[in-house]
């Protein structure tokens, strides 16, 4: 009777997961899947006036795009890879696919093919990698507004919102390229840009650089560096992607001093903002010399090393005395004939400093250079060991004036510092100032060599 009992019991169990399972598998796989194939093409072709699209890539930045799908399978997209991209609509096909999940595929070349092209000559990618993009999505998920796809091979994010009736009549005609132009526009403008911000009970500032280019290691990035309280430098870098509202930080959480910063907007037609995950609004602003401490990164292996003139015309906007030794230079080159290309002054390992003069006479380039030991204390470097004509005998032979020569050997103990400019569009310049006459400094864009 007792066996009878348990047979019985499991005869029921076995015929309520039978139930269960004609309600959750009653129908076959093929047309669960083309359902899923069609809720799609629905819900790609539900935005009437186009997708605002954005991707990170996994090996370079992000990019934004405009794309319009239509019943026959074309897609219509912008981009901003470049001018071509931002400014032109190209037309592809693109299909859709389900196998372990609905997937969208661009299978015809458009801008976002030019991410996944492995031949670094065709957009700057890695030799068979390209920026390690995909073209083919899978369908993760949606609201009203938003689709989110997640790339098959390396799972980078493409988010696309429903563009309004108005932005589509600005992508459509050239207000991509307005939108893009103002805000690469206002950080060209904009010198040493920043913004405030709170930790505990100080106001602090963090610095702001975007790199517009398309280099795989740097480009279409966003760096935040700025001093803490304690005068240490905290750094974050994230990528982002160019909208007609701005741009989008895109991949990884851009995360600084615990702020989660996600996008760039304009409050107003002249004012730029930042806004964190919380909603709250970070104006960005201007400052007269970069925030962190010149000293933090000149150095022979530092951030930079140089300081260089390029040309025969000083960095406009800034009054010293050295002006007046630069002017009688470039008159002494101009009565033999000779071009200034550079002056530099570089460290070039942690003992030994050089001015390093390239002139052109004719066709050909010559250099006068002359090196020093150098000692640093604090934001002091000190010249000693003056060592004249190092490559050859141009330093010695009048291509250098005395006054310049002395200006490095007579009283030759130099605060550095940045230099500020009355010029908006000048930034970036670094100067030694004479310990002895602070009015009397030379100076010159920072670089690295």
């Amino acid at each position: 009777m007792k066996r009878i009992l348990i047979l019985v019991a499991l005869l029921a169990i076995l015929a309520s997961c039978k139930k269960s399972n004609v309600e959750v598998f009653d129908k076959k796989p093929e047309e669960r899947l083309s359902i899923s194939v069609s809720e799609a093409k629905t819900t790609l072709l539900s935005a009437q006036n186009g997708w605002i699209a954005t991707l990170p890539t996994s090996a370079g930045g992000g990019y934004g795009f405009y794309m319009s799908f239509d019943a026959a399978e074309n897609v219509k997209m912008l981009g901003d890879l470049n001018a071509a991209a931002i400014s032109t609509s190209a037309t592809s096909t693109y299909r859709l696919k389900a196998v372990l999940g609905t997937e969208l595929i661009f299978d015809t070349f458009n801008y976002i093919s030019l991410l996944v092209d492995p031949v670094p000559g065709v957009f700057g990618g890695a030799a068979g990698s390209g920026y390690k993009s995909d073209i083919e999505f899978l369908f993760t998920k949606s609201t009203a507004d938003t689709l989110v796809l997640t790339g098959k091979k390396y799972g980078q994010v493409m988010k696309m919102v429903k563009a309004t009736a108005a932005q589509k009549t600005a992508y459509e005609n050239g207000g991509y390229k307005t939108a893009i132009d103002k805000f690469k526009d206002f950080f060209t403008a904009t010198k040493n840009p920043y913004i405030e911000y709170t930790a505990g009970n100080t106001q602090l500032k963090v610095g702001l650089s975007l790199d517009f280019n398309n280099t795989l290691a740097t480009g279409k990035r966003v760096s935040f560096a700025g001093p803490l309280a304690d005068g240490k430098i905290s750094t974050a870098v994230g990528k982002f992607g160019l909208t007609i509202n701005g741009a989008d930080i895109l991949g990884a959480p851009l995360v600084y001093q615990g702020i989660t910063f996600t996008k760039f907007v304009w409050k107003d037609a002249a004012t730029l903002i930042l806004i964190d995950s919380n909603g709250k609004e970070y104006i960005i602003k201007s400052n007269p010399i970069p925030l962190i401490e010149f000293k933090t990164v000149f150095a022979y292996n530092g951030t930079y090393n140089g300081i260089m003139i390029t040309g025969s015309v000083l960095p406009a906007g800034i009054t010293s005395g050295w002006n007046t030794l630069w002017s009688a230079q470039i008159a002494n080159y101009a009565l033999n004939n000779v071009t200034m290309e550079s002056m530099q002054f570089r460290l070039i390992n942690a003992t030994t400093a050089k001015l390093e003069v390239w002139f052109v006479s004719g066709t050909t380039r010559y250099l006068a250079d002359a090196s020093y030991t150098y000692t640093i204390v604090d934001d002091v470097i000190t010249l000693s060991n003056y060592i004249p004509s190092v490559s050859n005998t141009n330093w010695n032979n009048g291509w250098v004036t005395t006054a310049i020569k002395n200006y490095f050997t007579t009283s030759p103990s130099f605060k550095m510092d940045w230099v500020p400019s009355s010029d908006p569009t000048v930034s970036n310049i670094g100067g030694l100032y004479k310990v002895s006459d602070p009015s009397n400094f030379y100076y010159g864009r920072m670089i690295k060599n």
